[in-house]
């Protein structure tokens, strides 16, 4: 696999992009320069700030140039978790519900806004943490969200949504070796007995997602064992990716992480590519994350012309928010930077 160079990704997205958006596109973009190089991989410096220099209305810029906006939806939701709220502020969950609210609705600027306002006031309640790096992901503020959620796993190291996420931002940063160790260590805890003990107490709030439920469900194994085996192949760690797939089979039991199942029996030499991509076809969000495994897939073997046409597809695909969407114009953006 040839490395990603180390090259100005802002001076081949900028003539793509809108002249109103160009500022907000140079911050961005910027995140990516040298992300595969001399860096240390677990520094969290701050990122440029680009909400000042947005278009009106916009909640991001593609690493393509692209104005992203929010589609117009009910706002129903938004105002009755508003309305919770104003009755009682001093309610932690009452302001996550507000600003997930807007989050479901792609109004993430907003969502941030709230998130950022709950960190201030509960710096020690990782949840804050946690969604808005999430958030700050979404709209293509890698740095912000790894430090974000660096910040959380310090609070929360077994919280599967935290590690998930953290390990997605140093992944698009390029920091692979960093992003495959915080993948493992979430693996290695489901098979951690204290850790399971101490979940089967009743230790953990209800509804906690823990990186040791993934010894009994095999939807948070898939999608972190897709991630982390992409990692590890990025690190130039192929073996080790293998042999992650080891308690990969068929018939494991799926109900909502499909693609990533599919993805991992790509991996493992049971499905081709070409049925992957074609179990996930009537489905758009199904298909972007699908769509930038196959991708990936055919980057790291060396077929280069069908990565690239697929990655051009997958980032031009409606849902701009899913990772899959952002991981190709991450890839699409490096390699335009070298105009190849």
């Amino acid at each position: 696999m040839r490395p990603i160079p180390t090259v100005n990704v802002r001076r081949a997205a900028m003539t793509r992009a809108p002249r109103a958006a160009r500022q907000a596109l140079a911050a961005i973009a910027s995140l990516l320069v040298g992300a595969c190089g001399a860096r240390t991989p677990g520094a969290s410096p701050a990122a440029p700030s680009v909400t000042a220099t947005l278009p009106a209305g916009a909640e991001a810029v593609s690493l393509l140039g692209q104005v992203l906006r929010a589609p117009a939806m009910p706002t129903a939701s938004v105002d009755a978790a508003d309305a919770a709220l104003a009755a009682n502020t001093n309610d932690p969950e009452l302001l996550l519900a507000a600003a997930t609210a807007r989050a479901t609705a792609w109004r993430f600027r907003e969502a941030i806004a709230l998130y950022s306002r709950g960190v201030e006031r509960w710096p020690n309640d990782a949840r804050f943490l946690r969604f808005r790096g999430h958030r700050y992901i979404t709209v293509r503020q890698f740095e912000d969200g790894a430090r974000d959620l660096d910040r959380a796993a310090t609070l929360d190291s077994t919280n599967f949504d935290i590690v998930y996420h953290q390990g997605l931002a140093h992944f698009l940063l390029g920091h692979f070796d960093r992003a495959a160790a915080i993948y493992l260590r979430c693996i290695a805890f489901a098979d951690n007995a204290a850790l399971r003990a101490r979940e089967a107490s009743g230790a953990f709030r209800p509804g906690y997602r823990s990186c040791m439920r993934m010894a009994t469900n095999d939807d948070d194994r898939a999608s972190m064992t897709d991630w982390a085996w992409r990692s590890l192949v990025r690190a130039g760690r192929r073996a080790e990716a293998d042999r992650l797939l080891a308690p990969v089979r068929e018939a494991m039991t799926i109900n909502t992480n499909r693609s990533y199942y599919e993805n991992l029996l790509m991996y493992k030499g049971v499905r081709p590519p070409e049925a992957v991509l074609q179990a996930a076809s009537s489905d758009s969000v199904r298909f972007s994350t699908s769509g930038y495994a196959v991708a990936h897939y055919y980057l790291v073997r060396g077929d280069s012309a069908r990565a690239w046409a697929l990655f051009e597809r997958v980032a031009h695909g409606p849902h701009w928010n899913g990772f899959g969407v952002i991981g190709a114009e991450v890839e699409l953006a490096r390699r335009r930077a070298v105009g190849r």
